[in-house]
């Protein structure tokens, strides 16, 4: 699967400083994610309250979305096309958080068998090569459009997001094992530290979009802070 070769290129001043910081955060933040697991458990539980109490129908078209993704992998997609497919948007969330830590981007590569790089200035982060296993790059980028611009030119985002989301899911689980280059230089304490964590706010965050919109997001975040607020 897909690797992340780092450039020895010189970097500009900022993203070495950039570097510096966000690496320095690498084990506060896997601390904080650990500590932060009962916080999203409590959160899916109150997301789970208010789908029962709350209108259902708005996640049928979610939940079609994830269906059909499922139905479409197992049928068309599980082959050459799949691996590529997940090999792209591998590189193409490494490429978006190298952007992001104002890396200048020097070369890419998705390949149908010999799987794919990202190549920049400098010697990048730890946010870099843990994104593509939690941050669901088309499912994200959908839930900003839908959210920004909640247009009524956009009638299918609900089963867009759950297509999106099924496609995270499918691919992490594909991406997701030892001899994954990305996970051995993160190490696996700390990926089982931070990982989970990350992926049920994301999961969470986008279930509740689809299910009450902008009131779902403000509920989600406010589902996170009860439990901080009453342990304080």
């Amino acid at each position: 699967m897909a690797q992340l070769p780092l450039s020895t290129k010189r970097s500009s001043s900022w993203s070495k400083l950039l570097d510096t910081v966000v690496n320095w955060m690498k084990w506060p933040a896997a601390v904080l994610a650990a500590v932060a697991t009962p916080l999203m458990i409590w959160a899916l539980v109150r997301l789970a309250q208010r789908i029962a109490v709350g209108p259902t129908l708005s996640l049928i078209p979610f939940g079609a979305g994830i269906v059909a993704m499922v139905v479409v992998w197992r049928r068309w997609m599980g082959g050459r096309l799949g691996n590529y497919l997940i090999t792209l948007e591998h590189e193409l969330t490494h490429a978006l958080f190298a952007w992001l830590t104002l890396h200048r981007l020097t070369g890419f590569r998705a390949t149908l068998r010999r799987g794919g790089q990202v190549q920049f200035q400098g010697h990048g982060n730890w946010l870099i090569t843990a994104a593509p296993y939690f941050f669901p790059t088309a499912a994200i980028a959908l839930f900003l459009l839908a959210y920004l611009l909640p247009l009524s030119i956009l009638p299918w985002h609900s089963f867009l997001l759950g297509v999106a989301l099924a496609y995270h899911v499918i691919s992490t689980r594909y991406e997701t094992h030892g001899g994954q280059t990305d996970l051995q230089l993160l190490g696996s304490s700390f990926c089982w530290m931070f990982l989970p964590t990350a992926n049920i706010a994301v999961v969470g965050l986008l279930i509740s979009f689809a299910h009450s919109g902008s009131q779902g997001v403000a509920a989600w975040w406010s589902s996170l802070c009860e439990l901080l607020q009453y342990l304080c």
